[in-house]
């Protein structure tokens, strides 16, 4: 009797048992063992069909639970996600980033590339997929499959699913230049918050402030949200860096640990944006809680306060300024202050500076150099009072 090849089956054998038919069929699984399947059904065309959904069924996965190359690549995104979730869980990764995950895999990655068997999927077919994404959705979802695509393939690889990442050699993506990040100048800053001060609709959504407030610290919109009273030390006139907000599917919102070791900081603000927090405390009466509150009390959305920004800049030379404009303004502040690229990562909670430095060096540091940059913007500077502080 000839050897079967890996995932091949003999002659398929039928039996009688109690007024059922039995089908038996023997195949070779892909760890090279012999196995044995049975099936019953009604007739034998029947208890052969289920037989053979037994042998696909445990050809797809094998004896110990790792991939075949008769899965598909839906298959694998499905397990990968469950290995995810398992990191939420354990507090390793953000729910957000799952959300953002599973959005990927379930709007593009399936329906694209999902039907392919692993031994299918190839750097070239992968490739293409990427490219027909960029064409298609633009940069950003073709960015986010590419990483989804590149955690999936290596979590397969390590479950002996493929032999080697196949996106690991995919044509580099590439951003259209007009997608390169403009910071606000000086005098930009100053036209910008007169608008924001003088719309009503800024006012009542608190946007003026929080404007500042990311100005004088170069805080993430959810970093900046994120910030309670307690984390705000008035006497030093520093304020600890720990969450940020985030809404989970099924959840709301919640405050999350940041992304990375790096994000944990504490900044020393600027004396401009420490007496603006001063006076907001007194005039609002608030000891606890986040410093920019909803109005309940608790967080509040980041979606929302985009879209209020939004709202607001429509119709005016500031189309293009968003939150994170803020960040990119104030890494320009610094770096034209002559603050060094170390520092300007510690303040916006960077972590990709040297190897050499990450190791070797602290990073906790507050450089008094920072404020002192930052002070010498301050966006009120000759102005009346402004946001309900006495003058």
């Amino acid at each position: 009797m000839s050897v079967l090849g890996l995932g091949e089956h003999g002659e398929v054998f039928f039996s009688t048992e109690r007024g059922r038919t039995v089908a038996m069929v023997y195949y070779r699984d892909f760890s090279g063992f012999r196995r044995r399947l049975r099936a019953t059904g009604k007739s034998k065309a029947e208890a052969r069909r289920a037989v053979e959904v037994s042998r696909q069924r445990a050809l797809t996965v094998g004896a110990d639970g790792d991939f075949t190359p008769r899965s598909t690549l839906a298959d694998g995104a499905r397990g990968w996600l469950v290995m995810f979730e398992g990191l939420v869980e354990r507090g390793s990764r953000s729910p957000s980033t799952l959300d953002l995950y599973r959005d990927a895999i379930e709007r593009h990655v399936i329906p694209g590339v999902g039907a392919l068997k692993l031994g299918e999927v190839s750097t070239a077919r992968m490739d293409r997929f990427l490219q027909s994404v960029l064409e298609e959705k633009g940069y950003a979802t073709a960015k986010l499959c590419r990483t989804v695509l590149s955690g999936l393939c290596g979590w397969l690889v390590r479950r002996d699913g493929l032999s080697v990442n196949p996106v690991r050699d995919v044509t580099p993506l590439e951003a259209d230049r007009d997608r390169t990040a403009r910071a606000l100048s000086v005098r930009e800053i100053s036209d910008w918050l007169a608008i924001l001060d003088a719309d009503p609709v800024a006012k009542r959504k608190d946007l003026p402030e929080l404007a500042r407030f990311i100005l004088a610290t170069g805080l993430r919109l959810g970093e900046a949200l994120g910030i309670r009273w307690s984390d705000v030390d008035m006497e030093r006139g520093v304020v600890n860096v720990e969450r940020t907000v985030i809404r989970v599917k099924g959840k709301g919102l919640r405050a999350s640990r940041l992304k990375s070791k790096t994000s944990y900081r504490v900044l020393l603000l600027p004396g401009w944006c420490l007496a603006m927090l001063k006076a907001r405390r007194v005039r609002l009466g608030a000891f606890d809680g986040p410093v920019f509150a909803d109005g309940k009390g608790g967080y509040r959305d980041r979606n929302n306060v985009g879209r209020a920004f939004r709202e607001v800049r429509t119709g005016t030379e500031f189309d293009w300024v968003k939150p994170h404009t803020y960040r990119k303004t104030v890494a320009t502040l610094l770096d034209g202050s002559g603050a060094t690229a170390r520092l300007i990562a510690d303040q916006l909670g960077h972590s990709r500076v040297s190897m050499t430095q990450d190791v070797y060096l602290g990073r906790r540091a507050v450089d008094p150099s920072v404020a002192l940059a930052l002070e010498g913007f301050d966006p009120d500077a000759g102005r009346g009072p402004e946001l309900g502080e006495a003058p």
